[in-house]
């Protein structure tokens, strides 16, 4: 069971991107195909508060486990950006061992 520890409860964008070291571009995909896909960005943690976006960082990285991360990573860009992502998970959660 993981037991995630945040800073904030809901991060802006950028501050999503920054913490996992992913590209908007990235983001912008993934979030453009969970919609055509017929899903809500809701699901994905995306919160709009009046023009503003921010992210429930919680719902994020387990969206991004369920639905992002399907195979082993084949080019050095998506290893990077997987070994970033265990780091952040790793740094703001922690594990129950019972």
């Amino acid at each position: 069971m993981l037991n995630f520890k945040f800073k904030k409860k809901l991060l802006t964008t950028q501050e999503l991107l920054t913490e996992i070291n992913l590209s908007l571009g990235w983001l912008d995909l993934h979030k453009t195909k969970w919609r055509k896909a017929g899903n809500d960005s809701w699901d994905m943690g995306l919160r709009k508060i009046g023009t503003k976006a921010f992210w429930d960082p919680i719902i994020f990285t387990e969206w991004l486990f369920t639905n992002g991360i399907t195979n082993k990573p084949t080019n050095k860009m998506e290893r990077a950006e997987n070994a970033a992502l265990i780091t952040f998970v790793r740094s703001n959660a922690e594990y129950d061992n019972r």
